[in-house]
């Protein structure tokens, strides 16, 4: 099965042993900006989750242990992206598909999976991808 990736996603894997173990079966896809978007992420404002105590924590990285990670991430996915052409054409079509603003960073990664020909595209956002693809979209 062919799998691609957003960044929620690997979010996900960084934070879920389950997730990750995901990586060793199949296919997956992923666009090179999900490393900045997950580098800015994790080293920014981080994400939510609870510590050993089960008290809600942050998670934040340090440069260097998100782009260690990303080096393991990029290890068990295929990078793919659109050239500048497709690119283009695809913004040529973006007031008709309802998109606008943020929603063209979802709009490329959507646009990312239809090319890999992936069978799902996996999100924690699944309703940020309506109407953008016509493949199953599901949490990782």
């Amino acid at each position: 099965m062919k799998s691609y990736w957003d960044t929620s996603a690997a979010i996900n894997a960084l934070v879920s042993t389950e997730v990750w173990s995901r990586l060793n079966t199949g296919e997956h896809f992923a666009r090179l900006h999900l490393f900045f978007e997950f580098f800015a992420t994790m080293t920014g404002r981080g994400i939510s989750v609870k510590d050993q105590s089960g008290n809600p924590a942050r998670l934040v990285l340090t440069p260097q242990d998100a782009a260690i990670w990303l080096r393991g991430f990029r290890t068990k996915v295929k990078l793919i992206d659109l050239d500048d052409t497709e690119t283009l054409d695809a913004l040529d079509k973006a007031q008709v598909r309802s998109v606008q603003g943020g929603r063209v960073y979802d709009y490329g990664h959507a646009l990312a999976a239809d090319k890999a020909q992936a069978h799902a595209l996996l999100t924690r956002n699944t309703d940020d991808f309506s109407g953008l693809t016509e493949m199953p979209v599901k949490w990782p």
